[in-house]
């Protein structure tokens, strides 16, 4: 995967790798009916009458097939270019995440929410039942630029 170029979403990426988070891959588009089911929230047709699903602001996305999830996958992000309302951007941040019971996945998201606090403009968060779990949706806007604690570090730096 190409390097990240900036200091915020290198440090959110490291931060969410090292706690279990598995990076996907920041797929710009899926076509409407992938076989995996993966979809975006924007929906839009092309001049040749295809539909596909946009990178975009929400929590009505999936990026995870199950097969990943039978594989031992519970937690993943990725972080890229999308469509938001205002215009466009490259630090959407969609983190996915699957917890065994409601326990399991508020954890998570205290975990996953946690840990992008610092870095992040806006959020958004869903929860619903998929495959027998229930699954995380998490949408985070990241900041341009690095806040820095009162020492001059990073937040999450140790």
């Amino acid at each position: 995967m190409p390097l990240l170029d900036d200091e915020v979403s290198a440090c959110v990426a490291r931060l969410l790798g090292e706690n279990g988070f598995t990076r996907l891959l920041a797929v710009p588009s899926f076509p409407v009916g992938s076989p995996a089911g993966f979809h975006y929230p924007l929906r839009t047709e092309m001049s040749d009458g295809s539909e596909w699903y946009l990178r975009s602001w929400g929590t009505d996305f999936r990026t995870v097939s199950r097969s990943w999830l039978r594989g031992g996958l519970t937690a993943a992000f990725s972080l890229g270019w999308a469509v938001l309302p205002e215009g466009q951007t490259d630090r959407l941040l969609m983190i996915e995440a699957f917890g065994t019971d409601g326990s399991a996945t508020d954890a998570l998201r205290k975990r996953a929410l946690g840990l992008v606090e610092p870095y992040a403009c806006r959020s958004a968060v869903a929860e619903s039942e998929q495959w027998g779990r229930v699954r995380l949706r998490i949408a985070t806007l990241l900041r341009s630029d690095m806040i820095r604690d009162s020492d001059g570090s990073a937040p999450g730096d140790q």
